[in-house]
């Protein structure tokens, strides 16, 4: 199934008061495609060829309810590099919701938190007339098996062509789409690929093998005390771990009126180690907080040790008043006593960590990360801001920045150019509050802190997104 590839070119005409539709988490509705983009300072490498895409919610329709960063239109903006030249491309992830409300001419769907029936006159043979949620592939975008992925929470991937064109729900080789979250890695080895889907419904999470070839090879289910989020998971060279934080999915409570997603702290983080080889799962026990990303996981010895950022709790749109901000964190498990250790590598709030995908499951020196400092005067007040990138070495705890003033920027994309751990680039979106404009980024890997190796100026605004990859060329 894929829609019309005619380009989208209307412009959003609706307004929210929402923060996190507001400022550059506004939407933008034109689908556009612009070469030889403008070098504002530096240089495009001559050797730099690929591709740089990045994925976020971009609601085309005034939602029913909106809650950050858990719904949206995903839309894809991707940066083409050859030859010492970049061009630009976006384009909506076009999937069955998309397509139902494209039709409609509005919303119909309800929202993660207040999910509302559709009209069954909109609804095709395909299609779930008991399923109220909307699939929106909004979160990330991953490359593996020679396709390009669009994912979303707990949904089909859609599988994306050359030209940012949705062709239809990935069915890894099977007669059907598998539902996998938005967190999905690579074996550093073998390059399998594993995924993660969990159940609104039920105290059940659904890991999935994919070969490197894109052919599912296995499905199996861990059962868990009630049903959760989970939104990231941990990959080792041995291990699959799940950090399991105490945010239940309630329906009792939505029924009513209340929210479908319950904190409850008494029932603490539980650590679900499952070997690869199809061992038993062991279960470790630790104090409640919650996780949306981990950076990286690996073991050393009896132990795994896993990067990650910290949540205090889960609130929808990061954080409250007077409340921990979510920081960078390592813990550390032994599994030969159950002990669990933690330490702090930045006490200020951080999120979107990534390394070099490279080192995904083994050892990972850096982690990249960005935060937010006072030099940020014209942002909105929107959680999930940040104007500054960090690099932390986490062998020495050292940390280098770069910090972008009075720019907004999002998470930072590893691209490779040589075999060392710093040999490479770090890619970004940035946003000018002032003059409402939008640029790219290249930052030296080495040199975090140093002038960016290049910037681009962007043919239009680009809101601010969630999740990138780079495409090698």
């Amino acid at each position: 199934m894929c829609m019309s590839r005619e380009r989208i070119t209307e412009t959003i005409a609706w307004q929210s008061a929402d923060p996190h539709l507001t400022g550059n988490f506004a939407p933008i509705g034109s689908e556009i495609d612009a070469e030889g983009l403008e070098v504002i300072s530096g240089r495009i490498p001559e050797d730099l060829l690929g591709t740089y895409i990045r994925n976020g919610p971009n609601p085309r329709y005034e939602p029913v309810s909106y809650n950050y960063p858990l719904e949206g239109d995903g839309m894809l903006h991707a940066i083409r590099f050859e030859g010492g030249k970049a061009s630009y491309r976006n384009r909506y992830v076009r999937t069955r919701g998309f397509e139902i409300e494209h039709q409609a001419g509005h919303a119909v769907f309800g929202g993660v938190m207040t999910p509302r029936p559709v009209d069954p006159a909109l609804l095709g043979p395909e299609d779930d007339p008991d399923n109220p949620f909307k699939a929106s592939a909004f979160i990330g975008v991953m490359q593996h098996g020679g396709q390009l992925l669009a994912l979303g929470e707990c949904e089909p991937a859609w599988e994306i062509g050359p030209d940012l064109e949705t062709r239809g729900p990935w069915t890894a080789g099977t007669d059907a789409p598998i539902l996998m979250g938005a967190h999905n890695r690579v074996h550093p080895v073998t390059g399998d690929l594993y995924a993660l889907s969990y159940d609104f419904a039920s105290p059940t999470v659904t890991l999935h093998h994919v070969g490197r070839d894109g052919k599912l090879r296995r499905s199996f289910d861990i059962t868990l005390a009630a049903p959760s989020m989970i939104h990231d998971f941990v990959l080792t060279e041995r291990h699959l771990v799940l950090l399991i934080g105490p945010l239940v999915f309630d329906m009792e409570a939505m029924m009513s009126g209340g929210s479908m997603l319950q904190w409850k702290p008494e029932m603490g983080t539980r650590i679900a180690v499952q070997p690869l080889d199809g061992g038993a799962v062991t279960w470790y026990e630790a104090e409640p907080f919650f996780v949306f990303h981990f950076a990286n996981g690996f073991e050393r010895g009896s132990d795994i040790v896993i990067d990650y950022v910290r949540h205090q709790k889960l609130y929808l749109g990061y954080g409250e008043p007077n409340t921990q901000p979510p920081t960078l964190q390592r813990l550390v498990l032994d599994t030969g006593t159950g002990r669990v250790r933690e330490q702090a590598w930045f006490d200020k709030v951080a999120e979107f960590p990534r390394i070099d995908d490279r080192r995904n499951a083994l050892a990972a020196r850096y982690v990249y990360s960005p935060t937010l400092t006072d030099t940020l005067t014209g942002g909105n007040g929107a959680s999930a801001t940040f104007n500054c990138l960090l690099r932390i070495d986490t062998e020495t705890g050292d940390v280098s920045a770069h910090d972008f003033g009075n720019r907004i920027a999002g998470e930072a994309v590893f691209i490779p150019r040589g075999e060392a751990e710093t040999a490479g680039w770090l890619a970004t979106y940035l946003y000018d509050p002032e003059t409402q404009t939008s640029e790219f980024v290249l930052l030296d890997a080495e040199g975090v802190g140093d002038e960016p190796i290049v910037r681009l100026r962007l043919p239009q605004r680009v809101p601010q997104g969630l999740h990138g990859t780079w495409v090698p060329g």
